[in-house]
């Protein structure tokens, strides 16, 4: 069996990698593999037309590339889709393996399962969550189970906990985060009967990050601009704290979109849509959150973005300026390189080691 780790360090070694996905357009590439050089330029590796809007990803086993197709109607049925892409480490190309329907309108996020054995989807638009098999390839096979939320319900995420050995999922229209147990029994997930942390009203949680010892959910919220944070060490969780994700006295309209914890633990970060910005805060021992700082997000309308795994660098997805930017960290301050690389309506990026 060839390891991710293996695939990407026979691409290229020693370079630091990255892809990024988007929002589909006429004729236009949607996937790109990009090399991050050592003075902070990027090298456009390859690209490929996914098609159907393929607005984030995960990683798979031997080379697999899972992408939920963020529409309404796919291959011929209601609901979004899965396209499986493989990347192949002499010629850095993707290959579409195979594309099918998960059942559950405009998918917004996917994640693969502890066990490898299934993806969950988060559909916002049909209010929500798919479990979809995979065969011993790696290959999404058939939808097994969906669970329905309700009309105003739109999940946005889904991380898993290896602790506690639960789903957290965030549904921004009810402003909840819901808590499933991680057993799925013949691609049923159990626990129907599921507990949910209720958040502020018109708050909005959007995307969340665990801390290293899983004592503590950090939950950025779209609607509201702020960071909230659980503490999730007993059977119910408690808010510590919420923080403004923006300047005192500002004034735009602003909507949180991504957050991400450095590799440290040390330092959190989540971006602004809006503001068009990237804050930092400081994490204390005790979890809570100290801020830090703004800067520039490098374009318009920060989506989403990821952290190098030397923590040197962020990767910024600026979806309204078609642009991806790239950030550097000098002393625990971010800084804006000023480089960047053109990819229509990017959504997700991920550095691959």
């Amino acid at each position: 069996m060839v390891t991710l780790a293996a695939l990407l360090s026979s691409c290229n070694t020693g370079d630091n990698l990255f892809i990024a996905s988007g929002y589909s357009g006429d004729g236009l590439a949607d996937v790109i593999l990009c090399n991050l050089k050592d003075d902070g330029s990027i090298e456009k590796l390859s690209e490929f037309t996914c098609g159907a809007n393929p607005s984030f990803f995960t990683a798979g086993a031997n080379g697999l590339f899972y992408f939920v197709n963020e529409v309404d109607f796919f291959n011929n049925n209601p609901g979004g889709g899965i396209t499986t892409l493989r990347l192949d480490p002499a010629t850095n190309n993707f290959t579409r393996i195979s594309a099918m329907n998960q059942g559950g309108g405009g998918p917004c996020h996917v994640l693969l399962t502890e066990d490898k054995k299934y993806i969950l989807t988060a559909n916002y638009g049909s209010g929500s969550l798919s479990v979809v098999a995979l065969n011993d390839s790696g290959i999404p096979e058939k939808v097994t189970d969906k669970l329905l939320f309700g009309e105003k319900s739109h999940p946005h995420m889904v991380i898993f906990n290896p602790v506690k050995q639960v789903y957290y999922m965030s549904d921004l229209g009810l402003n909840r985060i819901y808590i499933f147990r991680s057993e799925i029994h013949e691609g049923i997930l159990l626990g129907n009967e599921t507990s949910f942390i209720q958040m502020e009203e018109g708050s909005g949680p959007r995307h969340m990050v665990l801390d290293k010892t899983c004592r503590n959910l950090y939950v950025i919220n779209e609607l509201n601009s702020t960071v909230s944070v659980l503490d999730i060490t007993a059977k119910a969780p408690v808010l510590k704290q919420t923080l403004s994700t923006l300047p005192e006295g500002s004034t735009e309209k602003n909507y949180c979109a991504d957050i991400h914890m450095a590799p440290t633990g040390k330092y959190l970060y989540g971006s602004n849509r809006g503001h068009n910005s990237i804050v930092t805060f400081r994490v204390e021992d005790n979890g809570t959150l100290a801020l830090a700082g703004h800067v520039p997000c490098g374009g318009n309308w920060p989506r989403n973005f990821a952290v190098s795994s030397d923590w040197k660098t962020l990767a910024v997805a600026n979806q309204r300026s078609d642009s991806l930017a790239i950030l550097n960290v000098n002393k625990n301050i971010l800084m804006d390189t000023g480089y960047s690389i053109t990819l229509h309506a990017p959504a997700c990026v991920k550095f691959l080691r």
